[in-house]
């Protein structure tokens, strides 16, 4: 009759119970954990007779054509994402220099001009300094009622510009108020056939009246009042002025004589004048506000002679 084992005997019938595949997996799962360890160990020596070298050098044969293959196939998408990069950089930097061209453009057109007009406030200086003138800028050009040429200027009443008052230039003559608004004023160009200048040869200092043709920018007639005189190429007409000097300060330079012609039917002669101011270039203008100063006249006393003294 068979004796109880007890507990041991139950422990193995336990273990026998436990399937051959189960435990075939332990046994290869501890081995390669031992292996593994023995690996660690022996490649901590570093030395050069290792037995893990072999294995070092089949795992670089086995996976360095896959690296490299890896690279290689990295490479072209490294070099697409660096070069949508430096696109981006030449383009913010490209419109960066467009900008800053812009803006050199910009000033460079605003130094011209601020240039040009500083010029022509100084050739206002230069004709007229014994006015009085209230600076404007021509704004707009075009005609006025019965009126031909006529220009528009952003100065009016309220910087005290009336009707009947010259303008002028750093050229010379541009023409005389005809209307006003609180803040502009339309000026008669001296081209317009409405318009007639009293004007004086400069050399001779003969008076005559100058009629414009109603061109804009062509030349005018010039009409001696003594008939014997004759204006010759070249003289210079200035204007003799008007009483209280309205619409026409005296002085003022008004053109150049470019030909001379006998008056047809009549006695006298004819000019033909180019006027130095050209209203389709003009910009700054002066509108004479004020009379020119009259210093005190001196008083002319006769001259005595000792003889004639008793």
């Amino acid at each position: 009759m068979l004796k109880d084992l007890g507990t041991p005997a139950r422990g193995l019938v336990r273990a026998a119970g436990v399937p051959r595949e189960v435990r075939r997996r332990r046994t290869i799962l501890v081995l390669i954990i031992l292996a593994c360890f023995t690996l660690i160990v022996l490649d901590a020596r570093r030395s050069a007779g290792s037995p893990v070298e072999p294995l070092r050098a089949g795992a670089a044969a086995v996976f360095g054509p896959l690296e490299s293959t890896a690279s290689s196939a990295r490479k072209p998408v490294d070099n697409l994402r660096d070069r949508f990069a430096e696109t981006d950089k030449l383009k913010a930097e490209n419109e960066k220099l467009h900008s800053e061209n812009d803006k050199l453009r910009q000033e460079l057109n605003t130094t011209d001009y601020a240039r040009s007009r500083a010029g022509e406030l100084d050739g206002l200086l230069r004709l007229a300094p014994k006015f009085t003138m209230t600076p404007a800028r021509v704004i707009g050009i075009g005609s006025l009622q019965s009126f031909n040429h006529t220009v528009t200027i952003d100065a009016g009443t309220a910087d005290g510009v009336r009707a009947d008052m010259t303008v002028i230039n750093g050229s010379g003559l541009v023409g005389r108020v005809v209307r006003t608004t609180e803040a502009t004023a339309t000026v008669l160009l001296i081209g317009d056939r409405n318009s007639t200048v009293g004007g004086r040869l400069n050399s001779t200092l003969a008076l005559g009246f100058v009629s414009g043709r109603g061109e804009l920018a062509g030349t005018l007639d010039y009409k001696l009042v003594d008939l014997k005189a004759k204006p010759r190429v070249g003289d210079r007409i200035v204007t003799w002025g008007s009483s209280g000097n309205a619409p026409y300060v005296p002085g003022v330079p008004i053109g150049v004589v470019t030909s001379v012609s006998a008056t047809a039917g009549g006695l006298g002669t004819t000019a033909t004048i180019k006027p130095y101011v050209d209203p389709t270039r003009i910009d700054t203008v002066g509108v004479v506000t004020g009379p020119p100063a009259r210093p005190a006249r001196p008083q002319l006393k006769p001259t005595t002679t000792a003889g004639s003294a008793r």
